[in-house]
């Protein structure tokens, strides 16, 4: 039905996690999310994922508008699902991502459709309180939202000395890896053989072989990661869409 802006110049109006921290972002993606089986359906967030001294933290944001929007075939955007074609200026992903333009990020290098010009973006990061829209708050919790109060290095100074793994999927657990691609394998064939990606990622959310897993969390990290999903042999991804062979 069309795709969403998600630079924050073009937002609309409208209405033990870490913190303090100097930072990378690693990667950046929108993904169906139940709050680890607390909401009876998934819905749609932007996972943020920070490379804090050597250890990784993916920080939620939530995109306001539950029903509004679904995640693209890539995962770094947004198409809308009803009638609204831009977030919200008050909703914790736009907050977020306003504080970049804030502490120094050249607004005319974020794309207006897709997140990804930020990966690899350096800088300070610290929680503030906040009134934003999304899901009601449920504490302490609920009413911060980490933003960025200064960039050390951009993401095309960062890139010098980085290109070598580029497109390369990082190390899994073989383990995991093999048990998530025979669950991928028994949804496609339920699927006549062919998914899309968004689409799949959805299935997984629901189905009961991955919550049986001993880290669902991983399991689905694992299955929106584009490098993963195209060096498996059993399976073709391309533009966004898994074929059996």
């Amino acid at each position: 039905m069309g795709n969403v802006d998600i630079r924050p110049d073009l937002a609309a109006e409208g209405g033990g996690l870490v913190d303090d921290f100097d930072g990378v972002v690693t990667d950046i993606r929108f993904v169906p999310d139940d709050y680890n089986g607390t909401l009876p359906e998934p819905i749609t967030l932007c996972h943020v994922v920070f490379d804090v001294d050597g250890e990784e933290s993916v920080q939620n944001y939530s995109i306001g508008g539950d029903k509004d929007f679904a995640p693209d075939e890539t995962g770094r955007g947004l198409t809308k699902l009803r009638t609204k074609a831009a977030l919200t200026k008050t909703c914790k992903l736009m907050l977020f991502m306003n504080s970049l333009v804030e502490a120094g990020f050249p607004l005319n290098k974020m794309d207006a459709r897709d997140v990804s010009p930020i990966i690899g973006v350096s800088g300070h990061f610290l929680r503030k309180a906040a009134e934003y829209k999304g899901l009601k708050s449920t504490g302490d919790r609920e009413k911060t939202v980490l933003l960025c109060t200064k960039i050390n290095k951009l993401p095309w100074e960062q890139a010098k000395g980085k290109a070598k793994g580029k497109g390369k999927a990082a190390a899994v657990d073989e383990g995991l890896a093999d048990s998530m691609a025979g669950i991928i394998q028994s949804v496609l064939i339920e699927g006549d053989g062919e998914m899309a990606k968004k689409n799949l990622l959805s299935a997984l959310f629901k189905n009961d072989d991955v919550k049986a897993l001993d880290d669902k969390k991983a399991a689905l990290k694992l299955a929106s990661d584009d490098a993963w999903l195209k060096e498996r042999d059993e399976w073709t991804f391309e533009d966004g869409v898994l074929k059996l062979g």
